[in-house]
């Protein structure tokens, strides 16, 4: 008898569906089985079907037995708008700490490197990157630049430094004659070095980025009372792009 009740509470626990809870979305991810998007709070079962209805829609999710996931589509998945996906296709666990590029940026193969080879994600008020002076220096006739394009406009902007040190002040680089933008809608951005020597501008980089605002990087937060650093650094990481730990804890301290 009391092996045929742990029998039972055996296949009971088994039959019960595993389910998720949304923390962080970005984009519009459609739950075809509760007819509702992912929005941050709401349940998911293990059987749901969901429908991407925007570009590189993502979000994450919690699960209190198997930790924390990511849901989006890889590259062999389907283009199609009106494509369903099952849960389970889409679905991956959050990837761990990543460590970007370390060490001063000496030529232009550094650039493509540090900027183009997998998104960087931008966050605070600032973004600081160590550049050679021996072969970048930096002073009033040489200097960097940055470049994109803002609803059909082409912006440039000068990017300050303090010494080797290059800084995107990000206040001032999403902005335009002094009033902020919306960084997602800012496309296409580059890198250049101009030397006013010779009036000569040289294009470094494309800049894959992205930005993270104060008040998603307070959602997260808000998320994990207890080790926050380790789980939103995973969380940006995973759907945003590069970030290390020293460029998340600055970040925090600033807000």
């Amino acid at each position: 008898m009391k092996h045929a009740l742990i029998l039972l509470v055996l296949i009971a626990f088994q039959g019960q569906s595993q389910s998720y809870t949304v923390i962080h979305t970005i984009g519009k991810i459609y739950d075809t089985q509760s007819e509702s998007y992912l929005t941050k709070g709401a349940k998911i079962s293990e059987g749901a079907n969901l429908k991407f209805e925007s570009a590189d829609a993502r979000a994450a999710v919690l699960s209190s037995s198997r930790g924390r996931f990511v849901i989006q589509k890889n590259s062999s998945s389907s283009t199609q708008i009106d494509a369903i996906y099952a849960l389970a296709s889409v679905l991956s666990p959050v990837r761990g700490r990543l460590s970007t590029r370390a060490g001063s940026i000496n030529n232009a193969l550094d650039f493509q490197k540090h900027f183009d080879e997998g998104t960087i994600a931008l966050l605070g008020n600032s973004y600081r990157t160590s550049v050679s002076a021996t072969a970048f220096p930096m002073n009033d006739n040489r200097f960097f630049y940055a470049q994109y394009q803002y609803n059909g406009e082409t912006i440039n902007k000068r990017l300050d430094n303090d010494g080797e040190i290059l800084i995107f002040n990000l206040t001032d680089f999403y902005s335009i004659d002094g009033q902020p933008v919306d960084p997602n809608l800012a496309t296409e951005s580059k890198l250049f070095y101009y030397n006013a020597d010779d009036q000569s501008s040289t294009f470094l980089t494309n800049m894959d980025v992205t930005y993270v605002s104060d008040e998603v990087l307070k959602s997260m937060i808000d998320q994990f009372p207890e080790d926050k650093e380790t789980a939103v650094l995973e969380l940006i990481n995973t759907m945003y792009g590069k970030c290390s730990e020293e460029q998340l804890n600055k970040a925090i301290s600033g807000l």
